[in-house]
Formats: structure tokens, sequence, C-alpha cells
């Protein structure tokens, strides 16, 4: 299973248009099963001036993780551009030298 970093960008509403609510709670109840694939793990929200929003997923695909998006009803008013990322930090570049 990948990481993958997904950036939340809102695009212009189209005020003619009326869609369902996101699922949010649904999607977190999904996500809190281990064995699920794609799964939402955390979101983070930079300030009150940007509207963007960032959330993390451990998925088998971007593809994947896209999917599940438009399924909950989160493709209707962002763009999602998700890339997989690789977590490391201080001690894996201390212990890679070692």
């Amino acid at each position: 299973m990948a990481l993958y970093f997904v950036e939340h960008s809102p695009r212009a509403a189209d005020v003619d248009v009326v869609r369902p609510p996101t699922r949010l709670r649904e999607l977190a109840e999904l996500s809190l099963d281990n064995e699920r694939s794609p799964r939402w793990l955390k979101t983070w929200s930079p300030d009150l001036h940007d509207d963007r929003i960032f959330t993390l997923w451990e998925a088998m695909s971007a593809d994947d993780v896209r999917a599940i998006l438009a399924d909950f009803g989160f493709l209707d008013e962002m763009d999602a551009t998700p890339f997989q990322v690789r977590e490391w930090g201080p001690r894996d570049v201390l212990d890679a030298e070692g």
C-alpha cells in the first residue's frame, strides 16, 4: 500500500446545479477499517485565507483515491490532485548513514 498526498482546490461554483452534500461521515467510518483501500488518514487546512485542503491517503493507486473522492461527492466543487509520497525524516537519514 502506498501513501498519497492530495491537494484539494476549490473551483468556481456552478450556482445552477444542485448537488447532494458530501458524505464525510460515511467516508470517515469506512476509513477506520484498516483492511480497506483506499483509506483516508488525515486532513490539513492551511489557514483561514486559503480555501485549499490537503489530505493523506493509503491506497493502491492515485486513481483509487480519485474514484472514492468522486463516489463520496468530494469532486463536485473541488479539484483533487493526488501524488504518491514516501514518509521519512531525520532518523531515517541518520540510520541510512550508519
